[in-house]
């Protein structure tokens, strides 16, 4: 059974060529943990494939696989082509114990040929470093031959069947009726658990507009009211809603069968005419004076401790504080909402090890980064001393300390990417928290105002 798929690479080439045509995964052999250091070391020397008494499957299409990376920059230099998509990278998987290595590198290349062959260049390997022996492509997004980009041939829907027909002309199964685009998996897991995501957020404003709409427009509005864009238009085949703070819109359709254009206009109608619309509620004032609540005592600290701690507490989750519905979040803060395993991860960092200050951070961040090139040293002197003739008695007792070493390389990796979480965090928060402020501030005056406006 064939499953393919295609996707573009849009920044470093040399990344994408080196994994397809990675030696440790198109061997023939499979090797131990000491084997595989012993088969770097030569790789490393011998470059020339053809010295190795091991069979590799590396293969190009009008290009030669040992330089095809510079092969592809000189066509896209020669055409002034430089820049967007860089390349592109797909395989072409089979069912376990369906192909031999052979078999599947001969219908990758006969794949390749057939789809970009006449004008593209390609690169050619089959990965049998897992169950399922797989083919990779390389293309080149530039035309040799006249310099015009990859386009048509990169549609699913075009070069699936071919890769269908190949399978059954060698007496291979293929996948009968695929589904095209599913939902990715991780975002299914989420829904099932109720944890928030975009669509369920989504979900959730429209079944509480819904109630509140007379027609479309009044649907529009309470959309505009919540920060949302949209694109309703009737003559489109799908209304698509952009969620505050996102640049990538959602197809209503996807939310379910009661969201589609049908499904959104009827529900809108039936609402108004069983008579449960109900007016949007106001928002009530209160006229009396209050004492400062305690996001504004976090929000006058200037820590980056404190700052965190009341980032937290806008999104609602601040240890001993009831839960906020995502509803009541703010628009700019709701994306975060997902993010809370990890935001929660760094504030525990900035807690644990008292950083108040970016310089503070950066320092820490240097003294983890030692810690774990002196620890990567260490270990490697160990594995190393593995491979003399050390008695048995000693191994055991040096592959004890190799783990142990590990774990701690583990944790500092960890430390050292929330370190550059936070950083890259930090910057947003800032500027989001100020603008949240002086909405909420301005959003009091206006309703002060309102309020004393009979008293005038």
């Amino acid at each position: 059974m064939a499953v393919t798929k295609l996707w573009p690479v849009k920044s470093n080439l040399k990344h994408v060529l080196d994994y397809a045509a990675n030696k440790n995964k198109t061997s023939a052999d499979t090797y131990t943990e000491e084997q595989y250091q012993a088969l770097r070391d030569v790789l490393t020397y011998a470059k020339d494939e053809d010295k190795t008494e091991h069979e590799f499957y590396v293969q190009g299409i009008n290009c030669n696989p040992t330089c095809a990376r510079d092969q592809f920059v000189t066509v896209k230099e020669q055409f002034g082509k430089t820049d967007g998509i860089q390349a592109y990278h797909g395989y072409l998987s089979f069912k376990n114990m369906e192909v031999t290595p052979e078999m599947a590198q001969r219908i990758g290349m006969e794949f390749a040929r057939r789809v970009w062959g006449d004008k593209y260049q390609v690169l050619v390997t089959t990965h049998l470093n897992t169950e399922h022996l797989h083919c990779h492509f390389v293309v080149n997004s530039i035309s040799f031959v006249d310099g015009s980009r990859c386009h048509d041939e990169t549609s699913w829907f075009k070069f699936s069947p071919i890769a269908d027909e190949i399978c059954r002309k060698y007496g291979l199964s293929v996948v009968q009726n695929p589904e095209r685009n599913p939902d990715a998996d991780y975002m299914t897991q989420k829904d099932l658990a109720g944890m928030p995501t975009r669509y369920n957020q989504l979900r959730q404003t429209i079944d509480e507009i819904i109630p509140h709409c007379r027609n479309l427009d009044d649907f529009k509005y309470q959309l505009r009211q919540r920060g949302y864009k949209y694109n309703l238009n009737p003559s489109r085949k799908y209304w698509t809603v952009t969620p505050p703070g996102s640049e990538k819109s959602i197809r209503l359709y996807r939310l379910g069968e009661e969201y589609t254009n049908e499904s959104i206009t009827e529900r809108i109608r039936e609402s108004f005419k069983s008579g449960r619309y109900t007016p949007p509620p106001r928002p009530s004032y209160s006229r009396q004076y209050r004492l400062p609540p305690r996001e504004h005592k976090l929000y006058e600290k200037t820590s980056l401790y404190r700052k965190y701690l009341y980032y937290c507490y806008k999104l609602g989750y601040l240890p001993k504080q009831q839960n906020r519905r995502p509803s009541k979040v703010h628009y700019l803060l709701r994306d975060d909402l997902i993010k809370l395993d990890r935001i929660s991860q760094e504030v525990r960092l900035l807690g644990n090890y008292h950083i108040d200050t970016a310089e503070q951070l950066f320092s820490f961040s240097e003294h983890c980064s030692e810690n774990l090139k002196r620890l990567e040293t260490e270990r490697k002197d160990l594995r190393n001393e593995l491979k003399r003739n050390t008695p048995e008695e000693q191994k055991s007792e040096i592959k004890e300390k190799i783990s142990s070493i590990s774990e701690e390389i583990k944790k500092l990796r960890k430390e050292i990417s929330l370190c550059e979480s936070i950083a890259e965090r930090s910057e947003i928060i800032s500027p989001r928290l100020q603008q949240i402020y002086a909405e909420e501030s301005e959003q009091t005056k206006r309703g002060k105002e309102k309020a004393y406006e009979p008293w005038r």
